[in-house]
Order: structure tokens, then sequence, then C-alpha cells
């Protein structure tokens, strides 16, 4: 693996790792953040979790949408 590769690869990690923290300090820590926070905690969890997916995969997302149900 080139250094790019292995860069996405760590990068992509570390935000699943980050993402998946602050949705359990979120669940289970909700006392150690305001009540008005929490949602947004959730939110930034979820978000890194997203941004952690390859941009290759987000284009064929589309192609999901568009099925070819020729069979009927």
């Amino acid at each position: 693996m080139d250094k790019r590769g292995q860069w996405v690869a760590f990068r992509g990690r570390l935000l699943v790792i980050i993402g998946v923290a602050s949705l359990i300090t979120a669940v289970f820590a909700s006392d150690a953040i305001p009540g008005s926070l929490t949602p947004l905690v959730t939110l930034f969890g979820i978000g890194f979790i997203l941004m952690a997916i390859p941009t290759r995969i987000w284009g064929k997302i589309p192609k999901w949408f568009h099925r070819d149900d020729s069979w009927m």
C-alpha cells in the first residue's frame, strides 16, 4: 500500500473511532454533557462516521436508487 492509501486508511479509522466515541459519550455519559449539546454531539458522531466513507463509495450511491426493473 502506498503512502496515500495508508493515510486514507488511517484517517478513516481515526474518524470512525472519534465518531463512535462521541456517540458512546452522548448515550452513556450524557450527564457529563450539557443537555442542550447532546443532540449536537450525536450529530457530530454520525458526521464523523459518514466522513470516514471514501468518496469513491459516495459516487456510487446514486446508482443504488436507479434499479433496472426490466424483468417486470
